[in-house]
């Protein structure tokens, strides 16, 4: 290839590599945070006669949907004002250092579990310092659950949910002192299930007036290297919008 293209060269050494689509296919009956309505998908124009709401020949859908649908982005303004909307996200925050932190053991144990400063130490003591601008995710296992609601939310005979979630201090330090510049987790919320069923979201809230963003209901992290990998997170790019369903890959050295 000419040297006068070397970006296209860059593109052929990504494509020698293996991808791996972080994202969860969404329809109208996803897991998802139980104080949104479903989603709704109208046909206005089919291929076949009678069958669009409003004609034939090609085929057209009507979405209805809260912005955190399915595997999703929130900006910072989800949760609090004078934050960044969507569209000031800028794209050099789409391509990132993809650090994966595995607590799939400690999650199979308990469900409870929240991560905690020694996984990340433990982390760093095998791959290094947490690089500056890094797309940190938290891997629970939680995304085998996908698409059971009754399995994701793992509720008690009380209504209690059960999953885990991120810890204070781990934010706080991936955020204030490694410079991590977005988060990501295979359950509905950053906070666990127990904290959000009491009304606890402290974390998201943390996260977001941090102006961080993050993705939620990632999948296929099992899938992924703990380091080395680049990920890229991408989404509409809705007006003053405080989420939206994200498209969400991994690309790493096969």
């Amino acid at each position: 290839m000419s040297a006068a293209h070397p970006y296209w060269e860059v593109l052929d050494v990504l494509k020698r590599g293996r991808w791996v689509d972080l994202t969860h296919a969404f329809d109208g009956d996803i897991p998802h945070c139980e104080a949104f309505p479903p989603m709704q998908r109208t046909t206005l124009y089919a291929h076949a006669p009678d069958t669009g709401t409003r004609g034939h020949g090609f085929l057209a859908h009507q979405y209805q949907l809260v912005g955190q649908w399915g595997t999703h982005v929130d900006a910072g303004a989800h949760f609090v004002p004078g934050r960044r909307f969507l569209d000031e996200i800028p794209v050099t925050e789409m391509v990132l250092p993809l650090v994966v932190i595995d607590t799939s053991a400690a999650c199979a144990r308990d469900s409870d579990y929240c991560i905690g400063l020694a996984d990340v130490q433990q982390w760093e003591e095998r791959h290094g310092r947490i690089p500056p601008g890094a797309f940190v995710a938290m891997r629970s296992g939680w995304s085998q659950r996908w698409p059971s609601h009754a399995r994701m939310h793992n509720r008690d005979a009380a209504g209690i949910a059960h999953f885990p979630g991120w810890s204070a201090e781990v934010l706080r330090m991936l955020r204030e002192e490694r410079g991590a510049l977005a988060f990501g987790h295979e359950t509905t919320d950053t906070d666990s299930g127990a904290a959000v069923s009491r009304g606890d979201v402290s974390l998201e809230r943390y996260v977001l007036d941090t102006d961080a963003w993050q993705i939620e209901l990632l999948a296929n992290l099992d899938q992924v290297p703990e380091a080395g990998a680049l990920v890229v997170a991408s989404w509409p790019k809705p007006k003053a919008g405080a989420g939206f369903p994200a498209r969400v890959f991994a690309i790493f050295p096969s």
